[in-house]
Parts: C-alpha cells; sequence; structure tokens
C-alpha cells in the first residue's frame, strides 16, 4: 500500500499518493481524470500507478472526443468501467450524509464553481472561475480536506483543511463519485460463528449505530448516532478476520429490512435476545408413574379381573398381578 494515514478527528485517515494535472502545461484540461485518479486509489489503497501516464490512460478510457473541452461525470463511469473494470454510479447524498461518509474513510471525487471557492483555496489561474474537479477526503468538526488537481505538490500531499461553510457555496451537490477505504481490495475473511434464527437486536438512543458491509466489512455503510431506539433481526454471529490473521471483532448479521445483510459490531449497548440458540426445548416429560404404588397395583388388577371376566374361562390368560 502507498499512501499514507493521518489522524483526523478520532480515526486514521488514508491519503493516496498524489497527482495533479499539470503536466500538459496550460491551457490545463486533466482535472476530472486527476481527482478520479486520485479517488480511485482511496478505493485501491494505492494500488494504481499514480502518474501523469494513468490520468492519459483514464482519459482515452473515458471515451471523450474532445478532452480539452472539460469531461463530464459520465465519462469518469466510464473510465472506472474500461480501466479498471468497475461500476460506479453517481449519487447526491444530502450534507449530513456526506459528512457522515467523510468522517467513516470515505473520499468524494466532486464539482465545484471555482470562482465560488475562497481565494485561499485556489490554485488555478485568478482568471479560472469556471468548473473544476477535486476530491475530499476526511471529516472533523466542521472541516474536510480538499486536494485539488492544479495544487503543485508531490505524491506526498495529502490537501488541505476548509470549512464545509466555505466549500458549499461553491459545490455542484448533484455530482458526487464516492470511493471507501479499499472498496477494491479483497475483502476481509467473514467467518460464521454461529447460527442464530431467531435473533432480535435493539440498541437505544444515544448510541453510535455503524452498519459495515457483509460483502467487504472495510465499508462502512452508515455511522451516526441514534435519535431514537433501533431494533431489527439477525441470523448470524460472526467474526470478521484481516489477511494477517487478527480479528476486526465481533459482529451480528441484519435479516430482513432494508439493513438486510450488513454487519453490526457488538457493543455493550447492543441488547441480543437471544445471544445463543441451540435445538429447541422440547416439552418436559411427564413423570414416570410408580410401579410399585398400590394405587397402580390394584389397577393392573381390575384390568386383569374386567378382562377374565369378559373371555371366560376358555383363554388362558397370564397370572393376576401381585
Amino acid at each position: 500500500m502507498s499512501g499514507k494515514r493521518i489522524k483526523i478527528g478520532a480515526r486514521d485517515t488514508y491519503f493516496p499518493p498524489f497527482v495533479n494535472e499539470r503536466f500538459d502545461g496550460p491551457p490545463f484540461w486533466a482535472c476530472t481524470f486527476t481527482a478520479l485518479l486520485n479517488g480511485a486509489n482511496v478505493g485501491f489503497l494505492g494500488n494504481r500507478e499514480a502518474s501523469h501516464a494513468e490520468v492519459r490512460r483514464l482519459a482515452r478510457a473515458s471515451g471523450d472526443a474532445d478532452l480539452r473541452g472539460g469531461s463530464r461525470s459520465s465519462h469518469m463511469i466510464t473510465a472506472m468501467r474500461v480501466r479498471y473494470g468497475k461500476r460506479m454510479f453517481m449519487e447526491a447524498l444530502p450534507p449530513r450524509r456526506v459528512h457522515e461518509r467523510l468522517s467513516s474513510g470515505w473520499a468524494m471525487v466532486g464539482a465545484v464553481t471555482y470562482g465560488a471557492l475562497p481565494k485561499t483555496f485556489r490554485r488555478h489561474s485568478p482568471n479560472f472561475k469556471k468548473g473544476h474537479r477535486i476530491t475530499l477526503i476526511g471529516w472533523d468538526h466542521g472541516s474536510t480536506w480538499i486536494l485539488d488537481p492544479m495544487a503543485r505538490n508531490g505524491s506526498g500531499y495529502t490537501g488541505e483543511p476548509i470549512k464545509w461553510s466555505q466549500f458549499e457555496d461553491a459545490w455542484w451537490s448533484g455530482e458526487q463519485l464516492w470511493f471507501a477505504e479499499g472498496m477494491f481490495r479483497k475483502p476481509p475473511r467473514v467467518k460464521v460463528r454461529e447460527n442464530v434464527p431467531r435473533g432480535r437486536w435493539s440498541l437505544p438512543s444515544g448510541s453510535r449505530f455503524v452498519l459495515r458491509s457483509g460483502r467487504n466489512p472495510r465499508i462502512i455503510v452508515r455511522k451516526f448516532v441514534t435519535a431514537e431506539t433501533k431494533s431489527g433481526r439477525f441470523d448470524q454471529l460472526v467474526d470478521v478476520i484481516l489477511k494477517d490473521g487478527s480479528s476486526m471483532g465481533e459482529f451480528i448479521r441484519v435479516s430482513g429490512g432494508n439493513l438486510d445483510g450488513l454487519l453490526i459490531p457488538i457493543t455493550k449497548r447492543l441488547v441480543l435476545n437471544p445471544r445463543a440458540t441451540g435445538p429447541a426445548k422440547q416439552p418436559a416429560a411427564a413423570p414416570a408413574a410408580n410401579m410399585q404404588s398400590p394405587d397402580f397395583l390394584a389397577g393392573r388388577q381390575k384390568e386383569h379381573d374386567a378382562i377374565k371376566a369378559h373371555v371366560g374361562p376358555a383363554v388362558l390368560l397370564p397370572p393376576r398381578p401381585k
């Protein structure tokens, strides 16, 4: 893995090896594919060549016939599919969900009206004020880190913090392409410890609620503090095992509803019912009759006498019980 991790807020956030778009001289044209490569390498954990040559390859893979005219979101989608075999799609999440993802190890390749950014964050020529692609990573107390392809820095660059309030007015909220840390690398192994066919879970209000992908537990799908009690069903108790054999911890797998298949870490506040299940309990057997009691013996004798009276002396019966 190339790139580096930097502690932002409560987590070590991954930053890819940085690539800028200043390789071809003005007029600069490659912000879309440079920002795309910086974002995609979050998903690959730096496992793709971070070079100007790779930016050109992405541009060619996009099918854009007018590269210097400014490339569209659809060209990024095509480039990811053709160059890397990854099917992606654009999203339009509201700000609160954007902040949630940025704080959970995701990177967003987004677009801005460059002239609407504060001047201190513009790395292009002073006269350029049109549309521009950037990459956002990390979140801490209302700020995110902006990687501008026009920055003159080298591969170790990790952007600079910008307050969301300074960024939002320039942001094109309808054009978001998201990459989770390590989403394209081999996922950790999910080991089933126990099947729990009738499991129920609940989490009280005010709890930190984290949901991870069942297919790739590296990916945090949702993370927030609950405003009310959350509950549902689960069907498995699992361990998530990393490549080095260490464990990410113990989880339940949600079953049913719109969270089906997602993993929830087991914490002190997570209530499970039942914690474990075995074979269904059978009803307790009726106590065995006391074979030596007088009542039992009298009953057998009475039954014997009734049968003898019915069949008569012609039928030889066993001796009367004693």
